[in-house]
């Protein structure tokens, strides 16, 4: 992916030098009511320093300290790196400073955020679940989980039952699948894994490929069921394989190998688990909003690991 007009391929850029420091103009609002995701906040720290390196309609993407963030307005969502707020950027372009000053979130000469109020979001704790649970919660995902929701990227892959009629980019996965099958079957001898495993790192169009939201869906589900011996098997095979995707899909496949991503994709793992059958369509329908097809692709991921942990018992 093209970032700030050349090819990164994962490096990141360099550190700037802070312009000079000072205090948003009298009358200017700052807003307070900020999220910050609890990886993003790591970065957010006085005199911290960085630049834009992507824009979008909706949100844009910092490097910081060598920290990727991404800044959005409030529909984008919660997330480990995101900061959410009532914000808007005429002007700014990739490129442009982001330092830390005073508790102050400045991009360019903009004054974006009062950090010094932000909530920080993390995952909420993994709900009590049973075996029971989570076959009534994923019956309940059978309901919604078919038709035209589950007729592009990769979502249909998490379905009960194969589709009879596959589409070019589920026959593509189909080598990426058997691996991650193998690996969630704890058959690390299998020479062909990595191989395997290529075929889905950067499939389909996309800022985040959807061999990469479902590869990051699996891992969270991994982590939230505590199989990080599985987790780990995982990534240790696809962070390898990385160069085949673009930069912003890396940094959120590395935030999934520590178990974060969308706050909706870890509310529909969790309903699932749960068997909080009245809440699964809502789940759903939360995904969908996600990207074109990234939170359903995510989901997906999410839903072999269950239904996989399902099968073992």
């Amino acid at each position: 992916m093209l970032i700030g007009g050349s090819e990164a391929h994962g490096r990141q850029p360099g550190r700037v030098n802070a312009p000079g420091e000072r205090r948003p103009e009298p009358g200017v609002t700052v807003p307070a009511d900020v999220e910050v995701g609890l990886l993003a906040d790591r970065a957010l720290r006085d005199r911290a320093v960085g630049q834009v390196v992507a824009m979008f309609e909706r949100s844009l993407y910092a490097v910081i300290d060598g920290i990727w963030i991404c800044v959005g307005r409030t529909g984008i969502g919660s997330g480990p790196l995101h900061v959410v707020g009532d914000f808007r950027w005429p002007g700014l372009a990739v490129g442009d400073p982001v330092r830390v000053a005073d508790s102050i979130l400045w991009i360019g000469a903009t004054p974006f955020a009062n950090l010094a109020t932000r909530s920080v979001w993390a995952p909420p704790a993994v709900p009590n679940w049973s075996i029971s649970s989570l076959r009534r919660g994923l019956d309940a995902v059978d309901e919604v989980w078919v038709g035209g929701l589950i007729a592009e990227g990769l979502a249909a892959v998490g379905s009960a039952h194969a589709p009879s009629d596959t589409s070019a980019l589920v026959r593509a996965a189909m080598p990426g699948l058997a691996a991650l099958e193998r690996v969630l079957a704890g058959a690390d001898d299998d020479a062909d894994r990595e191989s395997g495993l290529a075929s889905l790192i950067g499939l389909g169009p996309g800022l985040t490929p959807s061999g990469d939201d479902l590869i990051g869906g699996a891992l969270i589900a991994l982590a939230t069921f505590g199989r990080n011996e599985s987790r780990d098997a995982l990534w240790d095979r696809c962070r390898m394989l990385l160069d085949g995707t673009n930069d912003i899909s890396r940094m959120h496949l590395r935030a999934a190998a520590l178990g974060y991503g969308a706050a909706a994709l870890h509310a529909a793992i969790h309903t699932t688990m749960s068997g909080e059958t009245a809440g699964v369509r809502g789940a759903v329908t939360a995904l969908a909003a996600i990207g074109h097809t990234s939170g359903l692709d995510a989901f997906a991921g999410g839903l072999i690991v269950l239904r996989h942990a399902l099968c073992q018992r």
